[in-house]
Formats: structure tokens, sequence, C-alpha cells
């Protein structure tokens, strides 16, 4: 369609040369016939019939030829103007296309701007949640096993507790949570409490050493044969020997020397023996 209607614009002016042209002769053939009618019509009355007539016909074929003309110039502009309307129709249309196109790809965007947003979000919120859990301290815990109360981490036994009993987390070391239990203050090992929603009256659980509760007792086992003595020392009265694997109960730990009862006997062993 480009291509045609650089040809008709690079043609034009020869279309309307060669109908000046044509008029011109038109114009001419015209104005001999009357000048012929003219000087016919001097010498006889059926020259200036005749002269009459064709000049009847010549108008005829002028007009004739001036509507052809005019409706071939109708035609030219006609075919233009629908040109330029299929043109304009088809530009108006691409562009339409282009706008759906560009408005459906910045939706598209928006929408997965959108969704890394929202994912981002979740995830960082997920991060928080999971940062303030690990970083919220326990309030209270009860023991899963009979557990004992050290004075610090792997150190003396100030008490045991049986499974269940409740205690209140004050502090951590390593693996080892400082906690308040009956009363005392001391550090027992996190792997064997577990946090539990807090109920009422656990306050004064912690606070206070049940009457009818007694420790429950502890057994240590001899890694190599050891004496047990009266006294925490090696020149101390030897109330007993006993060979590696024997199992006694723990009391106490006397700075070195563990405090023991075996066989109906109570005397102290060397701690490195166990």
């Amino acid at each position: 369609m480009d291509d045609f209607r650089e040809w008709l614009s690079d043609n034009l002016r020869y279309f309307l040369l060669g109908f000046a042209i044509l008029a011109v002769v038109i114009i001419a053939v015209v104005g001999i016939r009357i000048y012929q009618r003219v000087a016919g019509s001097q010498k006889k009355p059926t020259d200036n019939i005749r002269v009459e007539s064709e000049s009847t016909s010549t108008a005829g074929e002028t007009e004739a030829v001036t509507e052809r003309t005019s409706e071939s110039e109708k035609k030219v502009v006609s075919s233009e103007k629908e040109t330029e309307a299929e043109t304009k129709a088809a530009e108006a249309k691409e562009t339409e296309k282009e706008t759906e196109a560009k408005i459906a790809e910045e939706t598209e965007t928006e929408t997965s701007e959108t969704h890394a947003s929202e994912t981002q979000a979740t995830e960082t919120a997920v991060t928080e949640t999971a940062a303030t859990e690990a970083v919220r301290d326990p309030g209270y815990l009860k023991t899963t096993v009979t557990l004992n109360l050290r004075t610090e981490p792997d150190g003396t036994v100030i008490n045991s507790y049986a499974a269940g009993r409740i205690v209140k987390f004050l502090g951590k070391e390593g693996s080892w949570y400082k906690v308040l239990v009956g009363g005392r203050e001391g550090y027992m090992s996190s792997d064997y409490l577990q946090e539990v929603p807090y109920e009422a009256g656990m306050e004064n659980e912690v606070e206070t050493e049940p009457q009818t509760e007694a420790p429950a007792p502890i057994y240590k086992t001899l890694k190599g044969a050891c004496y047990l003595r009266a006294e925490t020392s090696k020149e101390s009265q030897i109330l007993g020997t006993y060979m590696a694997g024997t199992t006694v109960q723990f009391l106490e730990d006397v700075g070195g020397w563990y405090k023991v009862s075996v066989d109906g006997m109570t005397g102290y062993m060397g701690a490195q023996f166990f």
C-alpha cells in the first residue's frame, strides 16, 4: 500500500498534464468546428445545420470526456482517502496492540515484584520470629529425668530432683542452665530440661522445698581398684578395698574425695577413681 501511494504521488503530475493537454486538444477541436460552422453558415444553410450538429456532437463528446475525467479524479481522490483511512486504521491497530503488550508487560512486572516483595516479607518475618524464639529465654522448665543441681557446671552436687520437677530459668552457661529450685540456685544440664508454659503457683514451687521430697540417691561406679577410708586422707584407716566396676552410693563431694556408702559402711574414696 505504501508503494502504491508513493507511485501515485510520483506520477500524479503526469496524469494532470495529460488531462490538461487533452482539454487543450478538445478545446482546439471545438474551436475549429465552431469556426467552420460560422464560416459555413455564411455559404449554406445546410452547412449551418451540419456545423450545429457537429458542434452539438463535439460538445457532447467534450462533456462526456470532462465527466469521465471528473469521475477518474474522484476515483483517485476516493482511492487516496481509502488508502489513508486504511493506513490510519492499521497504525491505530498496531498502536493498540503495542499499548496492550506494554500494559500486559507492566502488569506482569508489577505482579512479579509484588510476589517477590511478599515472599521476602514472609521470609523476613519467619527469620525474625525464629531469631526471637532463639534469643528468648525460657521462663520455667521441668526435669525430664532425675537430675542433679550443682554449684557450677560439672561442679559439686547440691541436691537431686526427680523427673517432672519445676525449676525457674536464671541464666545460661554453655550447655548448662542456671536455675532456681527448692529455694536454691545452681546449675542443671540443659539436655534434661524441657520448657513448660507458665501456670499459677510455679513461683512458689521453685522458692520452697517440699517437705515430702527426699533427694534421689546417686550412684557412681569405680573405674579402678580403690580403698574405702574413714577420713579424707591417704593416711587414714582403710575400711575396705573395692575393685573396678563396684557401684557405690554417692553422698557428698569433699574437695577431691567422695563421701560414699557401700556395704553398709560410710567412708571416703578418691574422686579420681570414678
